[in-house]
């Protein structure tokens, strides 16, 4: 009943493993993250069991769930055998798949190699019309995980926002820096791991090509995104509240948005986010140096200083707006701009420590709202220079419209491959 076909069934661990090698990420895109190394708990005893008790993998392991949109069976003298699956996906069991395919491919010159002929793993996998896919993959992932820890942030991973921005942070390069040829790639994990699970197959010199072109230090995730977002739209008693409780905000945000006009998601939009997390790291960096810094609350003090920027911006410069395109375009944030940011911080690290503060644990008073009003009241003046560093909003809302036409375009684009990807098979039925 219902609309899909359900089969429980075994699949040899070395056919998984294969399966993994073959399409890697790619198998896991319906799943909620991707491999989080062999070093989690639940991972290394998976790579203690492949190597020392193979045999009893099958009673040890919970198996997989995936999904499918056809498969084709047949019938064999041990039973019904598949043999072939449609936009095969893994949407819970992604670890053990990529440490079965880890525990075959074997890493120092592949001495540690281990036999999985003895390895079976169990599969239930649901078959679900094409139609119906993109709405019950997620749901499937959500109820069928509980092995490791699965956040929030990761469930909103599949949403077609995260996956644009994935799409952008791989194909955009930023502007060569000072000395090199090349740009580089600002990386958006879309799923938890992906950034180490990406260089897991590749050759060590593979892997210094891919560090070079996607340092570690231009990685960003989902809940670095909603924080830095959250903080420029002024609402840090928001992001005050952590990583997670401000993503689910954040999300539902981006969700309202997405569906009133998804254009606006475009590759300025890329741009002027990587400006804003250069932004938020720069002063993340200026405040840990400060002499009035006292090794606390920096999450604070950096996200009510960015918000108070942003708002004396709209009070004191009406038609101007702070130049990300100058950010992006240089990597880096101007002496003025840092020199405005430090004023602030001081400022709001005074407010957020002051002794006749409402509640005792400046965390807590961070959370609350009449904070931030305390913060956005308080009287600090725009430096001329950082007055006459500003854009003209006319100029931003002149090239916000044309990288939304710019993003119509790209959406017909993707869509004409979409339809003549599908095959006459799928057409007639």
């Amino acid at each position: 009943k219902g609309d899909y076909q359900a089969y429980l069934c075994m699949i040899p661990g070395q056919s998984l493993a294969q399966v993994y090698e073959k399409y890697g990420s790619r198998l896991l895109e319906g799943n909620v993250r991707t491999f989080l190394s062999a070093r989690g708990k639940v991972n290394s005893k998976i790579q203690v069991t492949l190597r020392n008790q193979p045999e009893m993998f099958f009673a040890y392991n919970n198996g997989i769930a995936a999904t499918a949109e056809d498969v084709v069976v047949e019938q064999s003298d041990a039973g019904l055998k598949i043999i072939s699956a449609k936009n095969l996906q893994i949407v819970n069991g992604g670890q053990t798949t990529a440490s079965l395919a880890l525990a075959a491919r074997g890493t120092a010159g592949k001495k540690d190699k281990a036999d999985l002929s003895l390895v079976m793993v169990q599969m239930k996998l649901s078959v679900l019309p094409s139609e119906k896919a993109g709405e019950l993959i997620p749901q499937i992932a959500r109820y069928a995980n509980s092995q490791n820890k699965v956040s929030d942030a990761d469930f909103f991973a599949n949403h077609p926002y995260h996956i644009r921005l994935e799409e952008f942070s791989r194909r955009i390069f930023t502007p060569p820096a000072a000395g090199s040829q090349f740009g580089t790639h600002w990386f958006y994990e879309r799923a938890r791991g992906q950034y180490l699970n990406e260089q897991a197959k590749l050759t060590p010199a593979q892997k210094r090509q891919f560090l070079i072109q996607n340092p570690r230090a231009q990685m960003l995730t989902k809940t670095d995104i909603a924080k830095i977002q959250n903080t420029w739209k002024e609402l840090p008693y928001k992001v005050s509240l952590g990583a997670q409780k401000n993503f689910i905000y954040f999300s539902e945000i981006i969700t309202k948005n997405w569906s009133s006009d998804e254009t606006q998601f475009n590759e300025e939009y890329f741009k002027n986010l990587v400006a804003l997390a250069i932004l938020f790291r720069k002063t993340e960096s200026l405040v840990s140096r400060q002499d009035w810094y006292q090794g606390g609350y920096r999450a604070n003090i950096v996200t009510y200083t960015l918000a108070k920027l942003h708002n004396m911006i709209s009070e004191q410069a009406l038609g101007k707006q702070m130049d990300l395109r100058s950010i992006w375009d240089k990597q880096s944030v101007s002496n003025i701009v840092q020199d405005q940011i430090l004023i602030i911080a001081k400022h709001v690290f005074d407010i957020l420590t002051d002794e006749n503060r409402p509640k005792d644990d400046v965390t807590e008073w961070a959370k609350m709202q009449l904070c931030w009003e305390g913060v956005k009241e308080f009287n600090i003046p725009l430096s001329s220079a950082m007055l006459n560093s500003l854009q003209d909003i006319g100029e931003v809302i002149k090239e916000s419209k044309k990288a939304k036409e710019n993003q119509k375009q790209d959406n017909n684009i993707i869509a004409q491959i979409a339809v003549i990807g599908v095959d006459g098979r799928e057409w007639a039925r």
